[in-house]
């Protein structure tokens, strides 16, 4: 009598192989549909993703959430804004994109708050993933009027939209900034001043 089935047999293993790499694919989809599905998306993904990522995935929540004119720069060439989109009022907006886990420093500012004038905006904001804002940040985007959409404020927009409650949303992503009390002399200092000598550093002059 001859076995009808036997681990031997090439047919068994091949419909084996097939039957892994079946599995396979469809777990590889499952993480694919979990990785980029915006319904899906958390802070810790967030933090797993490098900045392209970060900005292509806003995209796709500002887009969601209804805003128009929505637009990537060029990644080589995007002089300080990541996005534009006009918001509910019809004002455009420059789009600061700052994947970071750690302090956001205010070069962030300074770039986009560059990016209003280059591309003619009426907002500049900045959303990051970063825990904490440095003081000069915080001072320097008081000072320019650009708004910083932080990590607890960005974990609030993906609450609403998932929720549905467009309008939370938009608030956090529309709102003024928050006033900060800054002195600009604070930034500012003068060598030490000598009889008949100006000096600063190393170079001088006698009067």
């Amino acid at each position: 009598m001859v076995d009808s089935f036997s681990f031997s047999s090439p047919i068994v293993w091949i419909g084996i192989l097939i039957f892994i790499g079946l599995l396979g694919w469809i777990r590889w989809k499952l993480w694919r549909r979990r990785r980029f599905d915006l319904a899906k998306i958390t802070l810790r993904d967030i933090d797993k993703m490098d900045g392209h990522e970060f900005e292509d995935y806003l995209y796709v929540l500002i887009s969601a959430l209804d805003y128009d004119h929505i637009y990537q720069t060029k990644k080589s060439r995007d002089y300080g804004a990541d996005l534009i989109f006009e918001d509910q009022e019809g004002f455009r907006t420059v789009v600061q994109a700052k994947r970071y886990r750690d302090k956001m420093g205010l070069s962030a500012v300074q770039e986009v708050y560059t990016a209003k004038t280059y591309y003619g905006a009426d907002r500049a904001l900045i959303i990051t993933s970063a825990e904490k804002i440095s003081e000069p940040c915080m001072k320097l985007a008081s000072a320019t009027g650009v708004q910083i959409v932080d990590r607890l404020d960005l974990e609030d927009v993906i609450k609403a939209f998932k929720k549905g409650h467009f309008e939370e949303a938009w608030e956090l992503l529309e709102e003024p900034p928050d006033p900060v009390k800054y002195t600009p002399m604070d930034s500012l200092e003068k060598p030490p001043e000598r009889r008949g000598m100006i000096q600063a550093g190393e170079y001088f002059y006698k009067n």
